[in-house]
């Protein structure tokens, strides 16, 4: 289903937030068409690989933990550690003031939701390793990202039990736009039955209430109408692909 952008009301908890990250999914044929009215060359994007961490039956979905594994080409790797939805005033105020410990604000075309993640870089070879079984998928995590899943995964869910999902390829571009003052990225997942194209720009909190007001003006430039998705891109990659034991 499309949708106009309906600009919902800024919830009063953002000042506790570090960005608003604003988006707008399209199909893959209206997201490339997008895409090239913006200027931009999917043909020149970085491919990422995806994977995600769950169990069978998807309980870490359930209870809003996202374990995440990317790998980019030969640029890099890093694994997430998120919590959504999350509630910024329930934090531990210690680990909010950890370094790379980040609260973000998803803005989607009907209502925001807001995340919590901590995340660490990678060396490629380390993802290959474990993707492949041969290591455990703790070892992609620090010690502090594995307090922060104990602390809120569902009971049993141990993270060397869980199981690998994906890879999902996803190619990235990121760069200036006409009409539009920040940084947007645009990413096309290609899940095996219905790709998608996401649009999408990371604001401070402090630049976020005009950049909402702005957002909506910014795709009616250039003809952008959103879709509304039953599910999330996470929630869309653990159904694309069916669960493998990550170890042993």
């Amino acid at each position: 289903m499309s949708t106009r952008y309906a600009v919902p009301d800024v919830p009063a908890y953002l000042d506790a937030c570090d960005t608003v990250e604003l988006k707008a999914v399209l199909t893959e044929a209206e997201g490339r068409q997008a895409a090239r009215s913006l200027g931009f060359d999917i043909g020149e994007a970085l491919t990422r690989h995806v994977y995600y961490l769950d169990t069978p039956g998807l309980a870490l979905e359930a209870a809003g933990v996202i374990m995440r594994i990317r790998q980019t080409g030969d640029v890099g790797a890093d694994a997430t550690v998120r919590i959504r939805p999350a509630d910024p005033a329930a934090l531990d105020p210690e680990l909010r003031r950890r370094k790379g410990f980040h609260v973000e604000l998803d803005m989607c075309p009907d209502r925001f939701v807001c995340s919590a993640s901590l995340k660490t870089r990678l060396a490629g070879a380390t993802v290959a390793a474990a993707v492949a079984g041969r290591t455990p998928p703790g070892s992609l995590f620090t010690p502090r990202q594995r307090r922060l899943y104990q602390a809120y995964a569902p009971h049993g869910a141990a993270l060397d039990g869980l199981s690998l999902f994906g890879p999902v390829r996803v190619r990235r571009l990121a760069g200036a736009a006409r009409g539009w003052q920040h940084q947007l990225a645009v990413q096309l997942w290609e899940f095996p039955a219905e790709p998608v194209l996401e649009l999408s720009s990371k604001v401070a909190a402090a630049d976020a209430a005009v950049a909402v007001a702005r957002w909506s003006s910014f795709l009616d430039l250039h003809r952008v109408i959103p879709r509304l998705f039953r599910h999330t891109k996470s929630q869309t990659a653990l159904r694309a692909s069916a669960p493998r034991a990550a170890y042993g």
